[in-house]
């Protein structure tokens, strides 16, 4: 074989390397939460909260806060990394009209940087103990429940898939999560007061309106200091990039009430926040174009660059295998033993 037909039959098999190496090592390193990665989500809607400085200053005329138009900004930024696993910086703060801060939550999760499922925690990463999903979804989704953790209640509880919509032009899975319980974020308990004047419990409850105030019977039966508890009930909604896994839009529907123990059983007082907020529809088309983006780009490195790698291998070796035929064809007989030599003797 000619010097030419080796060249092209060893660049073919480069080529080839080439298609398998982007396929399976370039591809699945890229295709997963980047190290650097560090994007916020911007929330709009309204709150009602229970002004904690108005509280403790005995002012239970202004200790509500009621209907806020206000926005949530939710961080998510990789702190570390460690093989597969990312350790995540969620980071959400609630503002109010002023753009003053209301109310925030800081966390850090260990989750894979594919499945985003909880991870064993690296040492010192500060990590918080989880199970399932916790603040976003499989860059691979699928039709189906997952298991999500809720913050609020400190357990885990279904995403339930619910069916498949557009939005910003983009196929979006949707997801539903409701989860209800006693009130289990430590911050959240330990910010609240643990008990409070019946005075103080009943002049919040008449600042309600009227079909959301207890019952004055039952109020006047609670002992001078009213001892408190808190329930928490969170409901989400998630549109999920169907190709890409990113969050596209999101709802959020958030509730805590102050609750005692009455002589008939639990009594709900009064609700300590009530936010309830939608993905503002600016963050919304940021969130369609990176997935468009992504998109294209896990296409090229899984799909297109492969495929043209082998498809340029298969040129080049069908032009190795011409090139030999045409020197085979262009010697004629075996040049060793010409046609017409005598044949040999005994």
């Amino acid at each position: 074989m000619r010097k030419s037909s080796w060249i092209l039959t060893g660049s073919a098999a480069v080529l080839v390397a080439a298609s398998a190496l982007t396929r399976f090592v370039v591809y699945p390193d890229l295709h997963r939460i980047p190290s650097d990665a560090d994007t916020t989500f911007h929330y709009e809607g309204t709150a009602s909260l229970l002004d904690a400085p108005a509280l403790a200053a005995g002012d239970q005329t202004h200790a509500f806060l009621t209907d806020l138009p206000v926005t949530l900004d939710w961080r998510i930024a990789v702190k570390d990394t460690d093989g597969s696993t990312a350790v995540v910086l969620d980071d959400a703060v609630l503002r109010g009209p002023d753009g003053k801060p209301l109310n925030s939550a800081e966390h850090v999760w260990a989750v894979d940087r594919r499945t985003l499922a909880d991870r064993p925690a690296p040492a010192d990463s500060g990590a918080e103990k989880h199970t399932g999903l916790v603040f976003s979804w499989p860059l691979d989704p699928e039709k189906r429940d997952y298991r999500f953790w809720d913050t609020g209640i400190r357990r885990t509880v279904p995403a339930r898939y619910t069916g498949q919509e557009s939005v910003n032009g983009r196929d979006a899975y949707r997801y539903d999560v409701k989860a209800t319980g006693p009130l289990a974020d430590p911050a959240t308990v330990n910010a609240l007061p643990k008990a409070l004047p019946r005075s103080a419990v009943t002049a919040l409850s008449a600042a309600l309106p009227a079909a959301r105030q207890p019952d004055k019977a039952v109020l006047a039966t609670l002992p001078e200091t009213v001892p408190l508890t808190y329930t928490s009930t969170t409901v989400r909604t998630g549109w999920v990039d169907a190709s890409t896994g990113l969050a596209l839009n999101g709802a959020l529907h958030q509730t805590v009430l102050a609750r005692t123990e009455g002589a008939g059983g639990p009594v709900t007082l009064f609700p300590v926040t009530d936010v309830d907020v939608k993905g503002s529809d600016a963050s919304a088309h940021k969130q369609a174009d990176d997935a468009a983006t992504a998109q294209r780009v896990w296409w090229w490195l899984s799909t297109g660059v492969p495929l043209g790698l082998l498809a340029v291998a298969a040129l080049l070796t069908a032009l190795a295998i011409r090139l030999a035929r045409r020197r085979i064809a262009d010697r004629g007989p075996a040049e060793d033993e010409p046609e017409g030599a005598p044949a040999p003797t005994a």
